[in-house]
């Protein structure tokens, strides 16, 4: 959620990502994977360091997160800045789940 939030407004690499939230750099690049291979973050695009080092930048894909939980039923709505329509997730939290499911 962090990494989200911090690369919503402005793309960041993967180091700074990391300094922001203490986190090792491999971590940081290990969320982002999982992050781009959800869809929830893209690769910007990429610059260069002073002494001419190239590194990604990365920005968040989610416009805005919803979250309703009204007589016994969670709803969650994602909006997508690169979709039309949102995405919308429906768990009816009366009915028990099989043990090992979230």
């Amino acid at each position: 959620m962090n990494i989200l939030a911090a690369s919503s407004h402005k793309a960041r690499s993967a180091r700074e990502l990391a300094f922001m939230f203490d986190i090792p750099l491999a971590s940081c690049y290990r969320k982002l994977r999982e992050l781009a291979a959800a869809g929830l973050i893209e690769q910007e695009g990429s610059e260069l360091t002073a002494d001419g080092k190239r590194y990604k930048v990365y920005k968040s894909r989610i416009g805005s997160v919803t979250l309703v939980y009204e007589r016994g039923t969670l709803r969650m709505k994602v909006d997508m800045n690169y979709r039309s329509a949102p995405l919308e997730i429906v768990q009816n939290m009366a009915t028990p789940k099989p043990r090992g499911e979230l």
